[in-house]
């Protein structure tokens, strides 16, 4: 009778198998290069909505990481602020979302029913990456966060202050010019050239020091190509693309602060050019993929592409940066002034970064 023996359907069945085995690696390889380069248009569009936010400012700054506003109600003279909301909300007029912007009250914090029920409710395609399950189709969701530079877990566990003063230079507890005592206002300013977004500050609490003090994309000492403005985060945009936390919208590095000896010349400084690994708080591990598996809020680089993070950079340039990358490379990345040379009025010599090279990263 006409028919296939046991031999031949075995052998066309292994021939199919080994076609799958050759196949479907380079189907999967090809989605994740579409993902990827989802991911990468993506950021790139909010970084130009920052940009387009810049231009649009009559000083040229970036968009704060955080905006805390008054609290009209408050009886006390130095007048606590409210929960205020994050910089995804400022750049929303530049992403095609006048109408929701209109409708924001600015004047409230971000967990009012209002603002709330906007932010809830609504998807925006360009603030997630295709690899990132927890934003990508979900309403409210984001997978970008701002360069909120280095910050002290000394004083908070959200890397410089409690939840509700939001992470910034001005209480981050460092002795950069090794005088003695940690956070004084040289300190503060040095702290204030170690990232690009800072929280914008409206009460009396901070006076003028802390109101509207982001970079401008023009004016980086280090050069805007080697300054890091947005990237990746599993696990971010807890609750809502508009919570101001630092958790939530901005990525930094943990630090150890304190004080140092008046003249002692292993200032924090020191470490942290040395190795950064030495400088960082013992129990944080925040370098690219190294805290991805969570938990949600964790203010450190990660995503799903292997081996890579999406970033962008300060002169709109994205690019993807390996996890195997020199810690010291990537700490230099998210300074946009710490090549500058200094000096302190303690006498103690400021080691500063070494100019980038376009290989490194």
């Amino acid at each position: 009778r006409k028919g296939f023996t046991l031999i031949e359907l075995l052998v066309v069945i292994s021939i199919i198998a080994t076609l799958m085995s050759l196949i479907l690696p380079a189907i999967q390889n090809a989605r994740e290069a579409a993902r990827r380069t989802q991911c990468l248009n993506n950021i790139r569009n909010v970084t130009v909505a920052c940009m387009s936010f810049a231009s649009s400012n009559p000083q040229g700054h970036l968009p704060s990481l955080s905006y805390y506003p008054e609290d009209a109600s408050a009886a006390s003279v130095i007048r606590p602020f409210i929960e205020g909301r994050s910089w995804v909300v400022e750049i929303l007029p530049f992403m095609d979302q006048q109408a929701t912007y209109d409708r924001w009250n600015s004047d409230l914090s971000w967990r009012d029913a209002a603002n709330r029920s906007l932010a809830d409710n609504l998807y925006i395609e360009a603030l997630a990456c295709p690899n990132d399950d927890s934003a990508f189709q979900v309403q409210g969701g984001l997978s970008y966060v701002a360069n909120a530079g280095y910050g002290s877990t000394t004083t908070g566990a959200d890397g410089g202050a409690s939840q509700s003063r939001g992470h910034n230079f001005f209480d981050a507890n460092f002795d950069w010019d090794s005088d003695g005592t940690a956070a004084t206002e040289s300190d503060r300013e040095i702290t204030f050239r170690t990232g690009i977004f800072w929280p914008n500050f409206q009460n009396s609490i901070f006076g003028q020091i802390c109101k509207n003090r982001c970079y401008a994309p023009g004016k980086i000492y280090d050069g805007s190509g080697n300054t890091l403005m947005l990237g990746e985060n599993l696990n971010a945009g807890m609750e809502n693309w508009s919570n101001p936390s630092v958790q939530s919208c901005g990525f930094m590095l943990p630090l150890s602060g304190g004080a140092s000896s008046p003249g002692d010349a292993t200032v924090v400084s020191n470490v942290v050019f040395g190795d950064v690994r030495q400088a960082v708080q013992p129990t944080e591990s925040p370098f690219i993929n190294e805290s991805k598996i969570g938990p949600e809020g964790t203010p450190y680089l990660s995503s799903n592409h292997p081996g890579v993070v999406v970033t962008s950079f300060c002169d709109g340039a994205v690019k993807t940066l390996s996890e195997s990358i020199d810690q010291n490379v990537y700490a230099q990345l998210i300074t946009p002034d710490g090549s500058r040379l200094r000096s302190l009025s303690s006498g103690v010599p400021f080691v500063s970064e070494n100019p980038l090279s376009g290989d490194e990263f």
